[in-house]
């Protein structure tokens, strides 16, 4: 008995304790708790997402009506800020910004689309109330974001306010009053730089959100989470679908937004082949986390 306390007391002292708690936890890192995300093509890739969303746009016509909607949208922008080009740009790059949510009845169709689902695909407005308060906390970051953008412009305009000038009339004086000085030349190349800033910010936590917090049924933060992971792994491919996107919405727009019909809820259905495409299924996770068996 005393020779087998006496080992016990041996193997006992022999065992290192950290002095640190956290030292045995797990680090929680951005890849904790996310699914796998593959890597992409920007040559192949991309196109096959667009592809495919022009046919789910005509499976459900109907998704139509939520382009007519963003659309008419756009336009009450345009006709309340006409003749304001620095009011028009604030409202209108806005509108880029906070455009994501308004995707979320396409998301919802063409997820139902995915399923083959036996019930009418309608018009997926039934994903707003699924999705809860999460689609709210969602909405309320990307109008904080856009309120941030819009103060940095109105900056730009106090700048521009010079003596008996007053506001710039149209975009063409903007930019000569902006070019005329090397202190508007500075301002101008901070406004761009800005705007840059806050379209990656807004793409990087959005480009997988809606389609995530649908498909996994997870919160805000998840699904930003699986979203910025999507953006870091494939940072290339995205920005070319993040250029694709902002070259269709000036298309929109040049055509006071007569174009949005047909290209909002097209995108919204090419994102959700993007999410497919890019985030690994729970199946696809729980398939992979098995161990695998010995060989030999």
């Amino acid at each position: 008995m005393g020779q087998h306390g006496e080992s016990l007391k041996k193997r006992t002292q022999d065992v290192l304790i950290p002095e640190d708690p956290s030292e045995i936890e797990p680090k929680q890192t951005l890849d904790t708790g996310t699914p796998p995300i593959r890597k992409i093509s920007a040559s192949y890739d991309l196109r096959q997402w667009l592809v495919m969303g022009w046919k789910d746009l005509w499976s459900a016509p109907q998704a139509l009506v939520h382009g007519l909607v963003v659309a008419a949208v756009g336009l009450l922008i345009l006709a309340y800020s006409w003749g304001q080009p620095v009011v028009s740009m604030i409202w209108i790059s806005g509108f880029l910004l906070v455009g994501p949510i308004f995707a979320v009845g396409v998301n919802a169709m063409a997820r139902r689309l995915e399923r083959g689902d036996s019930k009418p695909v309608g018009f997926g407005l039934g994903a707003i109330r699924d999705l809860g308060g999460a689609l709210w906390v969602y909405a309320a970051v990307l109008i904080i974001l856009f309120v941030l953008w819009a103060t940095v412009v109105w900056r730009w305009i106090g700048v521009l306010t010079l003596g008996d000038l007053g506001a710039p009339a149209t975009m063409g004086e903007v930019l000569s009053v902006m070019l005329a000085s090397p202190q508007g030349i500075v301002t101008l190349l901070g406004v761009i730089a800005a705007g840059v800033l806050f379209a990656l910010a807004v793409f990087a936590i959005s480009v997988v959100t809606l389609p995530a917090m649908l498909d996994r049924q997870k919160g805000f933060v998840d699904a930003v989470a699986v979203s910025f992971k999507a953006f870091r792994e494939n940072a290339g491919p995205l920005l070319v679908w993040g250029l694709i996107i902002t070259a269709l919405f000036a298309i929109s727009a040049a055509t006071a937004f007569i174009a949005f019909i047909v290209i909002f809820p097209w995108l919204g259905f090419a994102m959700w082949h993007g999410y497919r495409r890019l985030v690994a299924s729970e199946e696809e996770r729980a398939r992979d986390s098995k161990p695998h068996p010995a060989q030999g």
